[in-house]
């Protein structure tokens, strides 16, 4: 059985803290993703087969 993954964007930007130098530290399941900007969220977490809710 395959697992579906839902979350809403403000959910997963909870996940984003500020690194000190103007970007993030985004981490979902398990991996630490460097961000630039917020909106990257979004694309990363559908690459790891979420469905993102706005």
């Amino acid at each position: 059985m395959e697992t579906i993954k839902t979350a809403t964007f403000e959910a997963l930007l909870e996940f984003a803290v500020a690194d000190g130098d103007g970007g993030y530290d985004f981490t979902l399941d398990g991996e630490i993703y460097k961000l630039k900007d917020t909106l990257e969220i979004s694309g990363i977490a559908a690459r790891k087969g979420y469905i993102i809710i706005y």
